[in-house]
């Protein structure tokens, strides 16, 4: 269990009632200081994150907060990671104070270019913007595949109900160590997204052609200029992400109730 002794509050935005006043009198009674401005909060300077909002908010909790649990209520749209919703924040609260929960350990990347390194939890694409692009794919030192299409998407299990659910990729549980190599349209038949072992080293480079605005975004974040030539280094990192959860069987609950699956 997580010794709570300061709790940062993460919120989507400024425009809905996050009942803060009220969180932060709750945990004051548990001698717990509140941060209401949790994006502001130093990392590792608190035991656990609350993020109220979709799952842009907790991803974004996750990165300003590497290595910290965060419990994640639904105050959004689909928010399939979040472990309830607003009208159940109470109970939630409760249980959480109760220690009634586990910590849940999700696979993260680390992905390199050019010397400056981002930690995604998703995904990171790698596209260019109107012509096909060719990106040779190394795993492990092996070059295993260079599809020509859109562009190749690497992602977590994490990520497999975010953007490479779209792609056709398969749906992965959060406790199979794997990382994810699906090509983006690829101009083949025969094309196939690949599951790797979690520990794979995978170096993506694009090749020289017609196409000159070629980018990286990783999570979904500011998209990153991309030159032909230069590899991006894709790989586990060592910090895992850590989700408060309260139901063994919360991944199938939200399949059922958050993608109708």
């Amino acid at each position: 269990m997580i010794d709570l002794r300061r709790i940062a509050l993460f919120t989507r935005d400024q425009e809905q009632d996050y009942r803060l006043g009220s969180l932060s009198k709750l945990f004051r009674r548990a001698n717990i200081e509140v941060v209401t401005e949790g994006a502001d909060a130093p990392a590792g300077s608190v035991d656990l994150v609350i993020a109220l909002g979709g799952d842009g908010t907790v991803i974004r909790a996750l990165q300003a907060h590497p290595g910290t649990p965060v419990l994640a209520v639904n105050f959004g749209t689909v928010g399939f990671l979040t472990q309830s919703d607003r009208e159940h924040l109470d109970k939630t609260l409760v249980r959480l104070l109760s220690d009634d929960y586990f910590i849940e350990e999700r696979l993260t990347l680390e992905v390199v270019y050019r010397g400056q390194t981002w930690r995604c939890i998703n995904e990171v694409v790698v596209k260019g913007s109107t012509s096909m692009i060719e990106i040779h794919c190394v795993i492990n030192g092996r070059r295993i595949h260079s599809p020509r299409g859109d562009g190749v998407i690497v992602g977590t299990p994490t990520g497999t109900t975010a953007y490479l659910l779209s792609t056709g990729a398969p749906i992965v549980t959060p406790e199979v160590d794997c990382l994810i190599l699906k090509p983006l349209n690829e101009y083949s038949f025969s094309s196939r997204s690949i599951i790797l072992s979690g520990s794979a080293q995978i170096r993506l480079t694009v090749e020289e052609g017609r196409e000159r605005n070629i980018f990286m975004s990783v999570d979904g974040g500011e998209p990153v200029a991309i030159t032909p030539g230069e590899p991006i280094d894709v790989q586990r990192s060592s910090v895992s992400a850590r989700l408060v959860c309260f139901e063994p069987d919360y991944f199938f609950r939200n399949l059922k109730e958050r993608l109708r699956w």
